[in-house]
């Protein structure tokens, strides 16, 4: 390749091998009927993608007061650098789908958050969108515990704001309900027509509490993981990674531009710490790369790396190689291990765990009795943890937490805080934790505050069961006008009602009463519902006591109880399924809803309303 301009004549982005003398020239593109001059390849990229198309698609939009948000491509869509060109985003952002699975649209590898989150921390921008709840499996029996687990597992992978696929604006009235969704087969139905629309602000509410937590402060890491000169693909999502640590994936770019050494740690431009720099694949360098990554060294760093085998560039020829031998020589040692090089550390040789021990650094997180999902962030005077159940899963046993100072429970559900109980054991802080299916939790730690968190209630011991109610079904749904006495609470599929009042979608209520004796007194009351499909708006007395929506259906009801009688009233809403898939085997003009599509005929009910057992504990 000599070194002289080339016209390329082409529709799509150049992306030449690396190996192929990325440096060696300047090129004209033309692209769209546009020549586009002097395209500096440089660090093997083309700078047409980064530049010409992102940077001045920003630079255009924040002339006109606007602010950018764009989705994955990099690596993804497109074969290259999977986070640089999010550099010129204002909000990265990426993607998720449900249900989890693996080696379909709901695995971490499909649309992966860690690249995205990752380009968010090393370029300095707080906030990491997502297209949110995207899924194949459109099937209105779409549950708010299920979503809520979805986000979980996405939002500790870095996820700080939810872009719901798919709110449907439906503008017309007097149709039958649903109403039209996204399409044929995708998206979870977002809209006014579902039976739970009511509800919205209980999930917007909690997914905006949790949002403003993972936006606060910075996020506290303890790995820079470099992705290499070379790679232009997301890294595989599924690596061993050892537990208690988090890391995001760095690029040439950031190592160049971005990096400093402040006492021993790397450090981002916005003040993100890292511990040690990881250089898992290494086969060929850039000179660039090999001289910053020497002086990062010298400054302090503790860095884990092979030495290159070659150079990733023909620019400069045989003198850039030998060059660039002399300087792996000078860093690298034949025997591997840990070598000191002025401040800083360079291990080769070894494991990612026994690199770590040899560089002194102790997990953040330790986990006894099960596995839990988790994400830590900082920010002056605090410190915290979001921990979350593991998929499928409920934790139940004890962490250990690298933090120190008073410790509080946030439950961004209900937006409560309590005081949290700990031991300290040294630099570390022990706390013991239940966390149901779907359970999530900030912990807290703050040097110093004026304010107390309400302290947590003491566990209860009695109960007394609940077992005489009356189920009241709103009219013209085929279900019986007339309230139903029942003595032994079960799905609305098992009830001795019609076929069609079965089938029931939508809210009913159910009532009851209950005796508050002398002995309660003093003790934290709680009403505990016991199984429930899927929302219950609970009243006591007539006043509204809060809504339950996920597991555990549980909530303190003793501040709303009278002495002797009180009546406890709960609407249960269900999603739409049963009614859908009841009308799919009707007639079109005898059907009570409508929708672009939704269960197939001679579905099987699924279970619905209020299964209890429902107790009072204290």
């Amino acid at each position: 390749y000599p070194a002289s301009d080339y016209n390329f004549n082409c529709n799509g982005i150049i992306a030449p091998d690396r190996r192929l003398n990325p440096h060696a020239y300047e090129v004209q593109y033309y692209y769209q009927n546009v020549w586009v001059k002097d395209v500096d390849l440089k660090n093997g990229k083309v700078e047409v993608y980064n530049e010409n198309f992102f940077k001045r698609m920003t630079d255009l939009a924040h002339e006109q007061g606007l602010d950018v948000q764009y989705e994955t491509a990099g690596g993804d869509v497109v074969s290259m650098d999977p986070l640089e060109f999010y550099k010129y985003a204002d909000v990265p952002m990426c993607e998720f789908w449900h249900p989890i699975t693996k080696g379909y649209v709901g695995d971490i590898t499909f649309k992966p958050i860690k690249p995205t989150a990752s380009a968010a921390h090393i370029y300095g921008k707080r906030r990491v969108a997502a297209e949110s709840f995207t899924s194949f499996d459109l099937s209105w029996d779409e549950h708010w515990e299920v979503l809520k687990e979805v986000a979980n597992l996405n939002m500790t992978s870095g996820v700080t704001h939810n872009v719901f696929h798919t709110f449907t604006h439906n503008p017309q009235v007097g149709f039958l309900p649903p109403g039209s969704s996204f399409g044929s087969g995708i998206g979870t139905p977002f809209l006014r027509g579902q039976t739970w629309w009511k509800y919205m602000p209980q999930l917007t509410t909690y997914l905006a509490r949790t949002s403003y937590m993972l936006e606060r402060g910075l996020p506290v890491m303890s790995v820079l993981w470099y992705i290499g000169d070379e790679i232009e693909q997301k890294p595989d999502q599924y690596v061993l990674f050892p537990e208690g640590f988090a890391y995001d994936y760095c690029n040439t770019d950031v190592l160049l531009n971005r990096l400093t050494v402040v006492d021993g740690k790397l450090r981002t431009t916005e003040g993100i710490e890292y511990d040690m720099l990881w250089i898992p694949e290494n086969e060929r360098m850039l000179p660039e790369s090999l001289t910053k990554l020497r002086e990062l060294i010298e400054a302090g760093a503790k860095v884990m790396s092979e030495a290159p085998k070659g150079i990733a560039t023909l620019k400069g020829g045989s003198n850039a190689e030998k060059l660039f031998a002399k300087q792996v020589k000078g860093l690298w040692n034949d025997n591997g291990g840990v070598n000191r090089i002025k401040k800083g550390l360079l291990a080769s040789g070894m494991t990612l765990d026994e690199t770590m021990a040899a560089f002194g650094m102790k997990p953040h997180l330790i986990a006894n009795g099960g596995e839990v999902m988790w994400t830590e962030r900082k920010t002056d005077g605090a410190h915290w943890f979001y921990v979350t159940a593991p998929v499928g899963g409920e934790f139940h046993g004890t962490l250990r937490l690298k933090a120190q100072g008073e410790a509080e429970a946030w439950d961004a559900v209900t937006g409560k805080a309590s005081a949290l109980k700990t031991t300290s054991e040294g630099e570390y802080q022990r706390v013991d934790l239940d966390l149901v299916k779907a359970g999530n939790i900030f912990i807290v730690f703050r040097e110093h505050s004026d304010k107390k968190a309400e302290s947590k209630p003491t566990t209860p011991t009695q109960s007394v069961a609940l077992t005489e109610w009356t189920l009241q079904f709103p009219k013209g749904w085929g279900a019986p006008e007339e309230a139903i006495r029942l003595t032994e609470l079960c799905p609305w599929r098992d009830l001795d009602i019609s076929d069609e009042g079965k089938a029931f979608s939508g809210t009913a209520t159910y009532r009851t009463t209950f005796n508050m004796t002398d002995d309660m007194a003093g003790n934290d009351i709680v009403l505990n519902l016991g199984k429930v499909d899927m929302i219950a708006d609970v009243k006591i007395n007539g006043q509204p006591a809060g809504v339950l929506w996920a597991t555990p259906y549980k909530m303190s009801i003793g501040d709303k109880l009278n002495k002797g009688a009180n009546e406890i009233t709960i609407d249960v809403t269900s999603t739409w399924f049963n009614r859908l898939a009841y009308d799919a085997n009707l007639p079109e003009a005898e059907r009570k809803t409508w929708t672009i599509s939704g269960p197939r005929e001679k579905s099987e009910l699924r279970e619905s309303g209020l299964m209890g057992p429902v107790c009072i504990e204290y």
